[in-house]
């Protein structure tokens, strides 16, 4: 577990499948994520936290929970994705599955925390995310964490009749120490 101010990063447990399916299919949300167009079943969702509760790979992904909450309920995910420990890169994914729960910075607290573990755990140099041009509040969250724009896909997206670009954004390592220099307590 990590521990921060607001929220708890804790590893996925089979309980958790009936909270993701209640947002995983909420076309509100479903439009930000990469990684689903269409609805998901409740075998696909099923299949997602058995490979979560298998260890190493090339992912790690943890339950986003609220701190004050003594059962850490699920509210969301955090992970690393496509982790490559020869580049000591990986690709960053973040969801709040909670619509009332948004604007909180509970995901920047997230991010935040996913990021330290990935750098000063995973030894990684690197971290990059993507978002849709269309994802406003998500690109001003991580902006707002430190993560800068370092390319688009020009209208690599189509979305609600409309082409949007796809955004991809990094943080390195040092970059990540400057802004947030005490974060080794963390994993003492």
């Amino acid at each position: 577990m990590i521990v921060g101010e607001k929220v708890v990063l804790r590893e996925y447990r089979k309980e958790d499948i009936d909270d993701i399916m209640k947002w995983v299919n909420n076309p509100r949300i479903r439009k930000y994520l990469g990684f689903s167009v269409f609805p998901q079943t409740r075998q696909q969702c099923e299949d997602y936290v058995e490979r979560q509760l298998r260890p190493g790979g090339d992912e790690c992904a943890m339950v986003i929970s609220l701190r004050d909450d003594p059962q850490l309920r699920y509210i969301g995910g955090v992970g690393l994705h496509r982790i490559n420990y020869i580049h000591r890169n990986a690709e960053l994914g973040i969801a709040i599955g909670r619509e009332e729960l948004l604007g909180r910075g509970l995901g920047a607290e997230a991010i935040v925390l996913m990021c330290a573990f990935g750098f000063l755990r995973l030894g990684l140099h690197k971290i990059n995310i993507r978002h849709y041009e269309y994802n406003l509040r998500g690109a001003a969250c991580y902006n707002k964490v430190g993560f800068v724009e370092v390319g688009r896909l020009r209208q690599n997206i189509y979305f609600n009749g409309r082409f949007y670009d796809e955004v991809y954004m990094d943080m390195l390592a040092d970059e990540f120490f400057r802004r947030y220099p005490n974060k080794e307590h963390l994993f003492e």
